[in-house]
């Protein structure tokens, strides 16, 4: 339904004074007729008037325009607590924080308000430079910005783990714009990493159930609980299809487990 707004005009007073007596007297009757209409068509207009006058900060509102100004950009590599290794693995999280001047205009260009806006964003899928030693690598965080590294996983089994001081983890977003961060590898830690090595990576096959059982058992024994989950795990999967097999090697993980 469309609705137009017209303007009423009143008679001059020349055109009243020409106004015949006859017809005066027809006036009343004629308007209280209509009278109902007549407030009707006074309620809507208004109604419409006060749409308007609502309506129109939004199209000033709509010529307002926004510039934003780049202040501040980093790249943040958070370690955790501890910047000391006891463990292979350690989760580590990157975003990427940015900090803008923002202006708001209005039509004529005058500044209504300026604020600081900050963002905090994931350094998803993006690479992160790993140094150790004159080792190095590039690894890639998750969608959640997060990196898992693990000194025990393949790409990592030349190192020197005896003489592995300091790992050094970069994130760059351009030429000006770098994060860094270095992780210290505990005494503990060197001296268990070669023998870890040996115990998960030594070939299998050469050994007995009762070998199995005490490869997991040592690891657990080092502290290195999630090497050794995961290796009693894989010797399972692989021997499922020697039912046989997998009986002696669960028999034998709970003789060695007997205190």
């Amino acid at each position: 339904m469309r609705f137009c707004c017209k303007t009423l005009v009143t008679p001059g007073k020349s055109e009243l004074m020409h106004m015949t007596l006859p017809r005066l007297r027809t006036l009343p009757s004629s308007v209280e007729r209509l009278g109902p209409n007549l407030k009707a068509i006074a309620t809507l207009a208004s109604m419409l008037l006060v749409g308007c006058a609502a309506q129109a900060p939004e199209k000033e509102s709509a010529r307002e325009h926004v510039d934003r100004e780049m202040i501040s950009h980093t790249v943040q590599i958070d370690i955790g607590e501890s910047p000391v290794m006891a463990l292979p693995q350690r989760k580590v999280r990157v975003t990427e924080q940015l900090l803008y001047k923002v202006d708001y205009f209005d039509r004529q260009g005058n500044v209504l308000d300026t604020r600081e806006e900050y963002q905090r964003l994931p350094w998803a899928e993006k690479p992160i430079s790993v140094v150790a030693g004159n080792f190095q690598t590039i690894l890639y965080t998750d969608k959640d910005g997060h990196l898992q590294l693990n000194l025990l996983n393949d790409g990592f089994l030349d190192l020197d783990y005896q003489n592995l001081r300091v790992i050094q983890l970069s994130a760059k977003a351009d030429q000006a714009v770098r994060g860094e961060v270095d992780l210290l590898v505990g005494r503990d830690l060197r001296s268990k990493l070669h023998e870890a090595v040996e115990l998960i990576y030594d070939n299998l096959e050469e050994d007995d159930v009762d070998q199995w059982a005490y490869r997991v058992k040592r690891l657990e024994e080092l502290g290195l609980e999630v090497e050794s989950n995961q290796l009693e795990n894989m010797l399972i999967l692989l021997t499922t299809g020697d039912p046989m097999l997998q009986g002696e090697f669960i028999q034998a993980l709970e003789v060695n487990s007997r205190p």
